[in-house]
C-alpha cells in the first residue's frame, strides 16, 4: 500500500519539481555581472544625456547635468572619454560650474589627465574665487591619484608664482601634500617653495603648510630658521587652518 502511494505521489510532481537546484552565482560573480550589465544601460543612456546637457532651458541643463554628475561619480570609467562634455563655460552659474569641476576630477585617468589639468588650470585665474579655488583643489587631487604627475607637479609649480594671495594659498597646500606622498619632488617643489615671502602669505592653512615644509625640508633651505621665526611670532593670533575655505 505504501509503495502504491509512493509511485503516485511520485507521478504527480512536475518535472520541474524533481529538477536539481542550479549552483549559486559567488558574490564576487554576481558583483561582477551587476557591474557589467550597469555598463550596458550606463552606455545606452549617456548619449541622449550628453545631447541634452548641452541644449535646452537653464531648468533642464541644470537638472540632465545634476543626473549625469551623479553617474559620473558612480561610473567615471563611462565617461572618461566624453571629458571635454564637462568643460565650464564663463558664463555658467557657480552651482553649474562646481558640478563639472568634480566630474572633470572624477573621470581623470592615465590617457586624459594631461588635458583636464590644462583646462582646470585656465580656471584658477577665474574672477569666481571660490572657483579658482575648487580648480587648484581639483588638480592636487589628480596628482595624488598619481596621473601624470610630473606635468601636474610642474603646473602647481607655476601656482606659487602667480601674485595672486588665494592661488599661492591653495598651491602650497596642495604641494605640502604632494611632497608627502612624492618626497622625490621636493628639491624642485623646494626651489619654488624657498622663494615665496611669508610677508604675503594672509590665510592660516597656507602658514601651516609652510611651516611644514620649512621644518621637514630645513636642510635644503638657508633662511629656514629665520621664515619659521616671522611665523610663529604671531602665531597665537591665528584662525584655525581649518576655518578657511
Amino acid at each position: 500500500m505504501k509503495m502504491k502511494l509512493t509511485m503516485e505521489r511520485k507521478k504527480s510532481l512536475s518535472s520541474s519539481v524533481l529538477k536539481p537546484a542550479p549552483p549559486k552565482a559567488s558574490p564576487r560573480l554576481r558583483r561582477l555581472l551587476v557591474k557589467s550589465l550597469l555598463s550596458r544601460v550606463y552606455e545606452r543612456i549617456k548619449a541622449p544625456l550628453l545631447t541634452l546637457v548641452s541644449s535646452g532651458s537653464p531648468e533642464q541643463y541644470y537638472a540632465v547635468l545634476s543626473h549625469l554628475h551623479l553617474l559620473v561619480l558612480r561610473a567615471p570609467y563611462v565617461f572618461s572619454s566624453d571629458y571635454k562634455h564637462f568643460y565650464c563655460q564663463y558664463n555658467e552659474p557657480s552651482y553649474v560650474k562646481r558640478l563639472k569641476l568634480e566630474m572633470l576630477t572624477a573621470v581623470a585617468n592615465e590617457s586624459n589627465s594631461y588635458e583636464i589639468v590644462t583646462e582646470l588650470c585656465e580656471y584658477a585665474a577665474n574672477v569666481d574665487i571660490p572657483i579658482a579655488r575648487e580648480s587648484i583643489r581639483a588638480v592636487g587631487k589628480i596628482a595624488l591619484q598619481q596621473y601624470d604627475v610630473n606635468a601636474i607637479v610642474d603646473r602647481l609649480l607655476q601656482f606659487l608664482e602667480m601674485e595672486k594671495d588665494y592661488v599661492t594659498a591653495e598651491a602650497l597646500v596642495l604641494v605640502k601634500d604632494l611632497l608627502r606622498k612624492y618626497p622625490q619632488w621636493s628639491h624642485d617643489g623646494i626651489a619654488v617653495v624657498g622663494n615665496i615671502s611669508s610677508k604675503n602669505l594672509q590665510e592660516s592653512k597656507a602658514k601651516a603648510a609652510l611651516i611644514w615644509m620649512l621644518g621637514e625640508y630645513s636642510q635644503d633651505m638657508q633662511d629656514a630658521p629665520y621664515v619659521l621665526e616671522s611665523l610663529v611670532e604671531n602665531w597665537d593670533e591665528e584662525h584655525s587652518a581649518e576655518d578657511i575655505d
